[in-house]
């Protein structure tokens, strides 16, 4: 998932059943093999989770407030691979260039976030996997498609990049592009057989109140988000995936 480029650590404290993330610039690896043939016999759904999780560093650092010119150059790049090769890498063990393309956009998105940041998704899954154990992958995948809605007109340019790097320029508005964008990643969760509600995992509407605190709390991320996301904000995209 691109975190043998980053400074950070992400830990379970089990008393506040939330995980948080430790960044030091020692937990940066010396030396990295990114090699398709690794991960030819990983399972589909650990492939498929892990690679949702790359492309959530990806899109996040480049709507993140903190995106710059050094972060979108990587993260943008990460896209384009994760986008063009996700499905096949995921589902095809013998698709070797596509998991090479995955690992490198996996390796970009983790350089995105040394330099800018996570934001909503990552900040509303970490209290999905402190107390319910759900994999962190599948976490921002349930969360991907909510957040990104729920930023959109904030992002509107970000998402317009994104589009016209992907696609042959056409007339499309930025609206249709922002769109285009944000159904791109719904098919991929879709096609990945990924959970996208918590329906599978025992949580639900007793759980909302914990689950908004514990989201909010995460203030490292969402002070990143662009939009602002409130108390009563987290509360409706819990509620849309319960």
């Amino acid at each position: 998932t691109g975190s043998e480029a980053t400074p950070n650590s992400i830990v379970l404290v089990p008393e506040k059943e939330l995980k948080v993330g430790i960044v030091n610039s020692n937990m940066v690896a010396d030396v990295v093999i990114l090699d398709g043939n690794f991960t030819r016999k990983l399972p589909r759904d650990v492939a498929a989770a892990t690679g949702i999780d790359a492309l959530s560093h990806c899109i996040e650092c480049f709507t993140s407030q903190k995106a710059n010119v050094y972060s979108n150059l990587f993260a943008l790049e990460g896209l384009k691979l994760i986008f063009k090769n996700i499905i096949p890498a995921c589902t095809d063990e013998n698709a070797i260039e596509e998991k090479n393309n995955m690992l490198l956009g996996a390796f970009y998105g983790g350089v995105a976030i040394t330099t800018s940041g996570t934001t909503a998704v990552h900040a509303l899954s970490y209290p999905l996997g402190g107390k319910y154990h759900i994999a962190h992958g599948v976490s921002n995948a349930i969360l991907l498609v909510p957040v990104m809605k729920f930023n959109k007109d904030y992002c509107l340019n970000e998402f317009e990049i994104i589009y016209d790097s992907l696609c042959d320029k056409t007339e499309k508005s930025v609206e249709e592009k922002a769109e285009w964008v944000i159904n791109q990643l719904e098919m991929i969760v879709s096609k990945l057989e990924i959970p996208t509600t918590l329906k599978d995992f025992n949580v639900n509407d007793t759980d909302l109140e914990s689950l908004v605190e514990a989201g909010i709390s995460v203030r490292r991320l969402l002070d990143n988000n662009k939009k602002e996301v409130t108390k009563e904000d987290a509360r409706k995209i819990y509620k849309e995936i319960i």
